[in-house]
């Protein structure tokens, strides 16, 4: 499996009135682009971008990102986890290339997607999301 990650920025975020953090849970988006060259310089055949907000985390968090194939008894781990970090925010994006061969997870039709996990500062973890579902032969 060749998986390599490109780019976790940890993007600034809103702030938010009196300190309290918004009355909504995470939200992510999963998207693929073909052609990838990793910060080493090698090339992949796909990037694959999740993007998404959080609640605002003042003293900072953490977020995971594991990619998936989903099947219909069990998912297949493609690769992950994928961990950003940031002092204080409210979104994040995570980029990772990837070859064909790593998302031609089964026989068929293949579909793909991002879990995430936001953790605060202490470590605890807050917050879960899934990305849509990208369905492709690759």
């Amino acid at each position: 499996m060749s998986t390599v990650v490109v780019t976790t920025a940890v993007l600034a975020a809103a702030t938010v009135a009196g300190g309290a953090a918004p009355a909504f849970a995470a939200t992510a988006t999963l998207s693929i682009f073909t052609g990838c060259q990793a910060n080493d310089g090698r090339y992949y055949d796909y990037v694959l971008r999740v993007q998404g907000t959080t609640r605002y985390y003042p003293d900072g968090m953490r977020v995971d990102v594991r990619l998936w194939g989903d099947d219909e008894w069990s998912d297949d781990l493609l690769g992950g986890p994928y961990s950003s970090y940031s002092e204080s925010s409210g979104s994040f994006e995570t980029a990772v290339c990837m070859n064909r061969s790593t998302l031609d997870e089964d026989l068929g039709q293949d579909e793909i997607y991002a879990g995430v996990r936001v953790f605060d500062h202490a470590g605890v973890q807050r917050e879960t999301a899934e990305t849509n579902r990208l369905h492709n032969y690759f």
